[in-house]
């Protein structure tokens, strides 16, 4: 049933008003906790969509453009629904739980201690025993975070002749390495039909 008479907008005083009024507190209890069991996004998230996705409904009510009839309820709860879906195609991006986006963020702050142990142990101790020079010197900057063009800058090289110098670095830091790093499978030649590389 069409609670705005054909040809006359709908006001604020009007019943499709009232009944948008009356219903926004049910609604915006129901939608977010809807939004979150089907798109598992947080709360707050779900609130923000519930309450874009109201006041859509109620401006294409006000203009004429909607007219949701009887089941207004289940109308706003399929806006908020096919606003979640478009936000979602828009962004590209996955909303996560509250509770999940500070587990990632624990983790990212704390690294293993094994990798630390590594770190430590065996990486920091290879570097002081490679020949002084400009490997070396590559290894540590990068060491400390400095980007490539400051690397650069700081030994007076070219971006390319630094690249060349941090491979080499590499390589002689694998070699002094070798027997803590976890063996590499070769391809069977029989299976590939390639010699082993």
């Amino acid at each position: 049933m069409n609670d705005v008479p054909p040809g006359e907008t709908l006001r604020p005083g009007g019943s499709l008003g009232q009944r948008l009024l009356d219903i926004y507190p049910a609604y915006i209890e129901r939608a977010p906790h809807a939004l979150r069991r089907k798109f598992g996004m947080s709360l707050v998230q779900g609130q923000d969509v519930a309450q874009e996705a109201f006041l859509r409904v109620t401006d294409a009510c006000l203009s004429g453009r909607a007219a949701p009839g009887e089941h207004l309820m289940a109308y706003l709860l399929g806006a908020a629904h096919n606003l979640a879906v478009s936000t979602f195609r828009r962004e590209r991006a996955v909303l996560v739980a509250d509770t999940v986006l500070a587990q990632l963020q624990e983790r990212r702050l704390s690294p293993p201690a094994v990798d630390l142990h590594v770190l430590h142990d065996l990486v920091v101790p290879a570097i002081e025993r490679m020949t002084p020079g400009t490997r070396r010197r590559v290894v540590e900057l990068q060491a400390r975070g400095l980007e490539d063009q400051e690397i650069a800058d700081a030994l007076g090289i070219s971006l390319p002749n630094l690249r060349v110098q941090r491979h080499n670095a590499i390589v002689e830091l694998r070699r002094k390495l070798g027997r803590h790093r976890r063996p590499q499978r070769r391809k069977d030649t029989a299976v590939h039909g390639k010699g082993i590389r």
